[in-house]
Formats: structure tokens, sequence, C-alpha cells
């Protein structure tokens, strides 16, 4: 039987039939790849939110310091207006400057004055301005700006800051010669209290209105942008389990994004029609390796009919003149020359057997089963191939001399380790080891063969058992192990390939004889 391994200096591997085609590859999820922890619509709403405060506020203060100027400026043209009144009714008064009638006019228009205001008359004696009179409270003294006003001789308005804000207006008294300087100050206290009521008004209903345009974008945006994408997400993640599984995405939302779905759908129908085309050339190409299969082996069954009928007369006279040559060992009493005979006579007869039996019908010989012990047809095969042992330099221990006893056919378990051992023996080089061990498991008898040899390759393991599966090339026909299996099965048992450390191990189970 032809092996179906090639020896390699490192591994051993086995070829298998060519795939010219790709299958359609399902991905994996990606699990590294999480949803963020807040969705695009609360994104959205969350920016919108900040962009209109912000947007809100600075038009408010814009607008709240653009109408705190304006009323500011009202009131500095009332109080200069206001200023300028009060100054001339203080000269119709008093003319030439008297201090009497100066604190009379000014204390008769304090008692109809409208606004919170203070008026004070200054009056020059001896290069000084002396408080005249006062409108409320008790005058104070001249400052800087009087002075001025009255040096320049022009109305000087000043914004006062501080404790009391306001308005200060200083008007010069007197004709052609100045003689004093009326002070009037307008508080503009109530203003800024206003503007500051007024600007937390507005800015109160600044927020309430940015967070109901966020509010508002949200809504939208889930509905228009959030629903799409999610429906068109959900049917994007289902495509891991191919285009034929995948479910097609909704056309909802804008007009976007249904082009978008609409976009993927295609995409998805054109994915799933390349994997019916993809796997219909895979089946024709199956179909085409299976038939080309079917060929070889018809052919071979051909050739082995026809090799069957040519070596049946040689095998037939091969094995007369052994009988021949056993009979004239007897009369020397050569025991060892006679035992060697006896071996080959046995092995002539067990190919005559699978000749007549492909010549009569075609197929293998049906198994005769006995009960036979393990051992010693382990212990035969190794005599039998010791030349090639010795020739391939390689050393074969039998590591148990106890009968074990299965219900088997002698003949095919010759042919199974026949098998096995012609494989390592071609696998391994000179100085390794081949080793057989018999012995019963679970309720079986076993054989196993293990080798410290290069051992298989994990990619060939799949195709070990296949017909036609080899990596000798021209010099193998892929059989052995493919037979030797078929051969295992037919007698109960089986013929398995355990993976090891080091080498090849393979173990043949068969049935124990039923005890009665």
């Amino acid at each position: 039987m032809a092996a179906t391994t090639e020896p390699r200096p490192a591994t051993r591997t086995r070829g298998s039939l060519p795939v010219f085609y790709d299958p359609p590859v399902e991905l994996e999820p990606d699990t590294e790849s999480s949803a963020p922890r807040m969705g695009l619509p609360r994104r959205l709403a969350f920016l919108t939110a900040i962009m209109a405060i912000l947007l809100v506020l600075g038009a408010t203060e814009i607008a709240l310091s653009w109408s705190a100027r304006t009323r500011l400026e009202d009131f500095r043209l009332e109080s200069v207006a206001l200023a300028n009144t009060l100054a001339s009714l203080l000269m119709r008064e008093a003319p030439t400057g008297n201090p009497e009638s100066l604190a009379q006019g000014v204390e008769g228009w304090s008692r109809h004055r409208l606004t919170e205001s203070q008026a004070t008359v200054y009056v020059l004696r001896r290069g000084e301005l002396t408080a005249a009179g006062s409108s409320g409270g008790p005058p104070a003294s001249a400052d800087r700006n009087a002075y001025q006003a009255l040096a320049r001789r022009t109305t000087e308005v000043h914004l006062m800051g501080g404790a009391d804000p306001g308005w200060q207006v200083l008007v010069p008294l007197g004709i052609a010669h100045p003689y004093g300087v009326l002070d009037v100050r307008v508080s503009t206290r109530r203003l800024q209290d206003w503007a500051r009521v007024e600007r937390q008004r507005a800015y109160l209903l600044a927020c309430i209105s940015a967070l109901l345009v966020a509010l508002g974008v949200a809504v939208l945006t889930a509905r228009w942008v959030g629903r799409p994408l999610d429906a068109l997400g959900r049917a994007m993640a289902g495509a891991h389990r191919g285009a034929h599984g995948s479910p097609a995405a909704p056309e909802i939302g804008p007009p976007e994004f249904r082009e978008l779905a609409r976009r993927y759908n295609r995409l998805r129908e054109a994915l799933a029609s390349r994997e019916q085309e993809s796997a219909a050339r895979a089946m024709l190409l199956s179909l085409e390796e299976r038939a080309r299969g079917f060929d070889r082996l018809a052919l071979l069954q051909e050739t082995a009919t026809g090799f069957a009928h040519e070596i049946g007369t040689p095998l037939n006279t091969l094995s007369g003149h052994l009988q021949l040559l056993r009979d004239d060992l007897a009369v020397q009493e050569n025991q060892t020359a006679i035992d060697r005979i006896r071996l080959l006579l046995a092995q002539v007869d067990r190919v005559a057997g699978i000749v007549r039996a492909a010549l009569e019908r075609g197929s293998w010989p049906r198994p005769y089963v006995q009960s036979a012990d393990l051992t010693e047809i382990a212990t035969r095969m190794l005599r039998f191939l010791e030349p090639a042992l010795t020739d391939a330099g390689v050393t074969a221990q039998l590591q148990s001399t106890a009968p074990i006893i299965a219900a088997c056919d002698p003949g095919m378990v010759e042919q199974i380790l026949l098998n096995l051992l012609k494989n390592a023996i071609e696998a391994l080089s000179p100085g390794n080891t081949v080793r057989i061990a018999t012995f019963i498991k679970d309720g079986q008898a076993c054989i196993e063969v293990t080798d410290d040899g290069p051992g298989i390759d994990p990619e060939a393991e799949p195709t070990l058992f296949q017909p036609f599966s080899t990596t000798k090339g021209a010099e193998g026909t892929g059989l052995g192990l493919a037979v030797s299996r078929r051969l295992a099965r037919t007698l109960g048992g089986d013929l398995l390939y355990l993976p090891s450390r080091q080498g090849a191990r393979w173990r043949l189970t068969l049935p124990t004889p039923e005890i009665s």
C-alpha cells in the first residue's frame, strides 16, 4: 500500500485538494468599540444649550449696556438742563451775588424738586468759594471741579462714583463777572438698581429661552437624526452574520438619511448576490473535484484489475516454489529459514486472496473474524520488515509481550500495521526509533505505533484520511491511511491519529472477543 507521509527535515505534512474560491467570511462584531455614553441628539442639545445661553446672554448684556448708557446720557442731559434752569433762577433773584437771596432761591427750589438731587451755591469771597446755601443737608466744601468751572467760566459735567453715584453739574453764576458757582448733583442709584434688576430678569429669561431651544433641538434631532442613525446602525451591526442574514436598513428620516439607507441596501443586495455566486462556484468546483476523484478511482480500479489478472499466475508459481523450498529446508532441519519461508508464504497467500477477491467481486475480501493475539501479529510484522528497518537505520521496539486477544481478521490487521510501519520508516531518519505497544483500554484491544520523528504538520491533520491526498507527488497515491481506516472500521474498530509533542502517534482499536 502507498504511504501518505513524506520525510522532511523538520516536519511531515500532507496535502489537500486545491481551493479556487474564497468562501464568504463571517465578520466578528467589534467588541472593543462601544457606543458613546451620550447620543448624538443629547450632544447636539447640550451644545445648542451652551451656544444659546452664551449668545442670548451676550446679546442681552450688549442690549442692557446700550440701554444703561442711553439712560445715563438722558440723566446727564436732564441734570444739565436742571442746573441751567436753577442757575437762571438764582441769577434773577441775586444778580449781584447776595448770599441770603441765593440761599432763599435754593431752599425754594428744593421744595419743588422731583428727583433725587441736591443743589449747593458757592460764593467767591477773597479767592475762596464759600457755601451760601444748600437744598438739603449740610453744605459741603467746594471741590476742585468747582474752582475749574469758575476759572473756565463754563459749565462742567462730571460722573461721580463711589457710594453715592450720580452726575455733578457745575454752573458759574454771574454774567460779566462770575461771583459764584452752582453745584447740582443728581443721583443715579435708582437707575443702577433698576439696571441690576432688569439684568437679572433678562438673564433668567435668556436661560429659559436657551433651555427651550435646546429641548426643541434635542427633540428634532432625535426624530430627524437619532432614529435614522440608530436604525442604520442596527442594520449594519446585523451585517456581521453575512449579507443573507443581515436585515435591510429602514428608509426613514430626512431625504439624506433615506438615500444613505437605500445605498446601504443596494450594497447588501450586491454582496448577497456575490455570496450566492461564490457558493455556487464553490459547489461546482467541489463537484468537479469529486468527479475527477471518481474518474481516478475508476481508472485505478481498472488498472488494479489488470494487475491482479497479470500477477495472479506469478504469485501461484512463487507460492509453489516457496513450498518446495520449505520442504527442502525441512530435510536440513534449518528452523530459522523455515520460519522465514512460512512468513513469506503467509504474505503471498494474503496477496493472492486480495487478487482473487478483486478478480471475482471487484472489492476487498470480506474479513474472516477470529480471536487473534495482537502482540503476536506485531511481532510477526516486525520480523517481516526487519530488512527494511535495517536498511533505513531505524530501530523497532515492541514495548509489551503480554498476549492481547482481539476479535479481528489477522490479515487485515497485518495490512494496517504494514502501512503504518512503512510510513514511519519512510519518514524517519537513521537513528530514530519506532515503537509498538499492545494493551486493553475501555474494553477494546489497542495497538499503538509511535515514533520520535518530525511528526505531522497540524495543517495537514484534517486531510490525513482523505483518499488521493498526499505530499509525495508522483511517488504516492494517497490511499494508505484511507484504506487502513476503512479496514479498521470494517473490523468494528477505528484508526486514530493522536497528536503528541514529538513524532507521530497512531492507535488501532479493535473489539475484544465476546465471553460466552
